[in-house]
């Protein structure tokens, strides 16, 4: 007997532990269901879900999603690449690709020294923040190709 109920002891707990994961994953939660822990995160699809107090429980809240910045790209061909990219930094592009226009692989090293000759994006396209703009550029002294 004293077997028997301790399987059963361990059956349940095992039951106990399993069973809330279980339900978890085969169910679809809504904004407004109750949850726990507080402060508890996870994502269903595209929708991300935050545990937060109410009363003295918890419930879920869909958390809004961030709107997506864009910036109109500017005509940077023909400028100084450092004022391009200055440019490019004050409408929140940061994220950017120096190539030489003319092939030669070099580097852009004192951006003050080169001219911008083509860019990616076109100008007046709106696009967002996380594009990759690249400027292909050659020396100052320099036709672009």
């Amino acid at each position: 007997m004293a077997s028997y109920s301790k399987i059963t002891i361990t059956a349940t707990a095992l039951l106990l532990i399993l069973a809330p994961t279980q339900s978890a994953t085969a169910a679809t939660v809504k904004a407004g269901d109750t949850c726990s822990p507080v402060g508890a995160t996870f994502k269903q699809g595209s929708t991300n879900f935050k545990c937060v107090k109410k009363g003295t429980g918890g419930v879920w809240k869909a958390e809004k999603k961030a709107a997506v910045e864009t910036f109109v790209m500017p005509k940077v061909t023909g400028m100084n690449l450092q004022l391009a990219q200055d440019l490019l930094q004050s409408k929140g592009s940061y994220l950017m690709d120096q190539e030489d226009a003319k092939g030669l692989s070099r580097w852009q090293i004192n951006d003050s020294a080169w001219k911008v000759c083509s860019q990616s994006p076109s100008a007046g396209k709106k696009v967002p923040t996380s594009t990759l703009v690249v400027l292909k550029s050659v020396k100052l002294t320099e036709s672009c190709p």
